[in-house]
This record gives C-alpha cells, sequence and structure tokens, in this order.
C-alpha cells in the first residue's frame, strides 16, 4: 500500500518535524543524522533511558527513509513524531519492542518487521515430538469423521498413503463418525496409535478401505517445510511445496519431480497454497524446472535493483542448475544451486490461494506469464516486497522492504494473482472427497471431464 501525502500533509509533517528537531537547534537535519553507537549510561543498555529510546528511534526512522523501496511511502519524519511518545514512554524491553513493532506494522506492506534483540523470541525445537504421532492436519466434520487437510511428508501417513480429502470414519472398532467434536475423535485416534498398530477405516471418494498404521515421533519443523508429492492418476503427478522459507526446499522439489517423473507422471498439478513466501533463489530454483532465463526482478527507488535468474552448467542439463539474484552491473546477491536438476516439460496447472504470498505468489505468476503454467484458486495476497535484515546501533534486528518484485516483462503483481479459473476447497468439501482447485486443475489438464469425488 502506498500511500502519499499532499502539499498540506506535508507542511504539517515539516511543523512536527520542526517541533521534533528544535528546528535545527539540538538536532541536525533527519538526512544529516548519523548511525548512532551503542552508549551505555551508568552501565546499562542505552535503551533503559530515555534519550538512549529517543535515539534508537530516531536511527529506525533514519534507516528506513535511507532503505525503504519506496521513498514516498509516508513522510518518515512525521512517521517517527506519530510513534515517539509511546517509544520515549517504554520504560521495559518488551514495552519498548511492541512500541516499535506497531510502529513498523503501521507501513502495512506485510514484510517491513520488527525483530528485537537476538534470543527475546522463543523458537520451537526442531527436534521430534515426545509422542508418537501420524503426521496429518485434520478436520471433523460431524457424520463423516475426522478429514484429512494436509500429509506431511515422511511421516507415518505419508507412508501409509493417507491423502488430503481422506475422511477416517474409524479407529479399530470406535466409529469416529458420530465422536461428536473434534477433540473427540482425536483423542480417540491418539490413544489407538499410542498402544501400536492402529486399525484405520479410511473413505476415498466413494471407496472405503483398511489401513494399519504405526505412529512415531514427528519433527514438525521439519516435515512442515517438506515438499509433499503423490500421483493422482496414472499420468498426473501432484505436488504441494508449503514453503520457499528454508534452504534445501528447491533441491526437494528437484528430488520429488524426478520422483513423479520416474512414476509416470506427463502433467502436474503444483500446489502453493498455504505457502507464504520466504527466500526467492530458493524458489528461482522451483522455477528452473520449468523454465530458464529470467522470471523476475525487482525495482527500488525508481532503478532496477536485481533480476531473478534460472541456469543450467555444464555441458549437460543434468550437470547442475543454479538460482541467482544479479545486480545491473553483474554483481550476484543471492544465488543456491541443485545437482542433476528435473526438467519438467509436460502441461502444468498451479493451485493458489488467498494465503499464497510473496515469493509464492511471483512464481505463480512468473509461470504464468511465461507460458508455462495455468492458474486456478483464489487471487494471492499481492505481498510481494524483498526484505534486507538490518542490525542497529543497540543489536536489535529490523527487516526494511528494499525493492519491490515484478514479473520478468515489468508485470505488477503487487495486486495479487488472480486465477482464471476461481475455486476454493471448504473442509465439507473435502469431508466429501473433493478438493475443488485440484478437480479444476485435472479438468484444464484435459485428464477427464469434471468429475467430483473421482480423483480423492
Amino acid at each position: 500500500m502506498v500511500r502519499r501525502v499532499g502539499r498540506r500533509g506535508r507542511l504539517l509533517a515539516a511543523l512536527l518535524a520542526a517541533a521534533w528537531l528544535g528546528w535545527g537547534a539540538a538536532q541536525p537535519p533527519l538526512d544529516a543524522w548519523p548511525m548512532p553507537a551503542e552508549r551505555h549510561l551508568a552501565g546499562e543498555p542505552a535503551w533503559l533511558h530515555r534519550e538512549g529510546r529517543e535515539r534508537l528511534l530516531r536511527e529506525v526512522v533514519a534507516l528506513f527513509q535511507s532503505n525503504y523501496w519506496d521513498p514516498g511511502h509516508v513522510d518518515w519524519a512525521a512517521w517517527g513524531e506519530t510513534h515517539r511518545a509511546a517509544v520515549a514512554a517504554a520504560d521495559d524491553r518488551r514495552a519498548l519492542d511492541a512500541a516499535l513493532s506497531r510502529m513498523v506494522r503501521e507501513l502495512r506492506d506485510d514484510h517491513s518487521s520488527w525483530l528485537g534483540l537476538p534470543g527475546t523470541t522463543d523458537v520451537p525445537e526442531r527436534g521430534p515430538s515426545a509422542t508418537p504421532r501420524l503426521g496429518v492436519q485434520l478436520s471433523y466434520v460431524d457424520g463423516r469423521g475426522l478429514v484429512v487437510e494436509r500429509v506431511y511428508a515422511g511421516t507415518p501417513a505419508a507412508t501409509a498413503d493417507l491423502r488430503r480429502a481422506d475422511v477416517i470414519t474409524a479407529v479399530g472398532d470406535l466409529d469416529l463418525r458420530t465422536a461428536g467434536s473434534l477433540f473427540e475423535a482425536n483423542a480417540a485416534l491418539a490413544a489407538a496409535l499410542s498402544e501400536g498398530p492402529a486399525a484405520l477405516r479410511i473413505e476415498r471418494g466413494r471407496v472405503a478401505f483398511d489401513v494399519e498404521i504405526v505412529a512415531s515421533p514427528v519433527a514438525w519443523l521439519d516435515v512442515a517445510t517438506r515438499p509433499y508429492a503423490v500421483m493422482l492418476d496414472a499420468e498426473v503427478g501432484y505436488l504441494h511445496v508449503p514453503t520457499f522459507n528454508e534452504g534445501g526446499v528447491g533441491v526437494a522439489v528437484h528430488r520429488a519431480l524426478h520422483d513423479l517423473e520416474a512414476a509416470g507422471a506427463r502433467a502436474l498439478v503444483l500446489d502453493l497454497r498455504g505457502n507464504l513466501g520466504g527466500r526467492l533463489v530458493e524458489a528461482g530454483l522451483l522455477v528452473g524446472a520449468f523454465l530458464e532465463g529470467t522470471w523476475a526482478r525487482a525495482t527500488a527507488r525508481g532503478e532496477l535493483a536485481w533480476v531473478a535468474t534460472t541456469a543450467f552448467e555444464g555441458a549437460t542439463a543434468t550437470a547442475g542448475a543454479v538460482s541467482r539474484l544479479v545486480e545491473p552491473g553483474g554483481a550476484v546477491i543471492g544465488q543456491a544451486r541443485v545437482e542433476r536438476p528435473a526438467w519438467f516439460g509436460g502441461p502444468v496447472v498451479v493451485v493458489v490461494g488467498s494465503e499464497t504470498a510473496s515469493a509464492a505468489e511471483i512464481v505463480a505468476g512468473a509461470l504464468r506469464g511465461a507460458g508455462r503454467a495455468r492458474v486456478v484458486g483464489e487471487t494471492t495476497q499481492g505481498n510481494v516486497e524483498a526484505v534486507r535484515a538490518f542490525v542497529l546501533s543497540d543489536g536489535s534486528r529490523v527487516l526494511v522492504a528494499i525493492a519491490q518484485v515484478e514479473g520478468a516483462d515489468g508485470a505488477a503483481f503487487d495486486g495479487g494473482v488472480a486465477p482464471e479459473v476461481t475455486a476454493r476447497a471448504s473442509v465439507l468439501d473435502l469431508a466429501r472427497g473433493v478438493d475443488p482447485p485440484v478437480a479444476e486443475a485435472l479438468r484444464l489438464l484435459g485428464r477427464l471431464p469434471f468429475t467430483p469425488g473421482r480423483w480423492f
């Protein structure tokens, strides 16, 4: 969202800035402020004292004014003045971080964010859960049972070939269709899994079958980032990529595509629902499985900041592929590489949702813009800024949106990527065995007429 101020607004901002700066008596002009070094007062961190907090505020304002991709997004001096009282009054670290977080959120770009001091945010452990798990995300529909909304790669559920829109109707002799609530049904499932192999009754569309599953500990933070692949039929592969926010995601995508092609996939449904974005170089590795060359570009302050490219290396396409972010002068500012890359030449349909954002929606728009994919689902969020992390004088960290990402041809994505076919999946749809966006994707791929329920 870009907000510009008119002449009267600029005058008011100038008056506010003048009041804050003391008309040059106590402070130099805003653009002349130095980045202040951390100074301890009475042996304590400077932020414990009002003087130090106000200096930190000025530093934040100067940082955004110098680096934000759109210099006219707000009147920066007025922005700082609006939050000055709250920052100055924050006499403990929690209150200070809350005030600065509110300040940065007010920019409403969904990328810039206040991170605070290292170690002040609790980070979940990456180790496996102590309790054996199935490896699924579940909902409950009375009269149907536990509805599978997501299967996590590398878990017991994936090994047992459970799929999205499967319904667990019974565990052992217990009928889950009359459990009454998600809590009751989930408790019954957990109790059965804790005792060893559990017999589950599964409905997939109009077909019912039994599976026996042995639960195991699951490292949620690891499995939640892994791409998940399965064959929908003899020739259509399905690949869900939940995030680009971890190193190695792009390599895992190529591995999954190799597996799908080996299983006979000649067409692909690429599901980016729930993907909030992440690292553009990892997203670029995925793009490199479908096209080569420049696939996106970023602009900042009216100029080209960098382009995103994919390229094969070596004498053969299997030697390696690299995703790069390259500045106009040729400097590489980021890259990721994959050995033995996949190259998928068949038809592709990308499924997106209203929560698809950032690098994920840029991928969808780029593949469609290059003629390599069609898009179904819901319009994406339109949050397509690139960010850079900065460390302030007291050790605090802040993410600043430094560029706006566009298509390789300059196509704007800030309004979101609109699908050519609109479709969304509710829990009730899944309980009936239908995932409408995937069904529409299959129809677009020309595999068969639209037949809800046949594939799930």
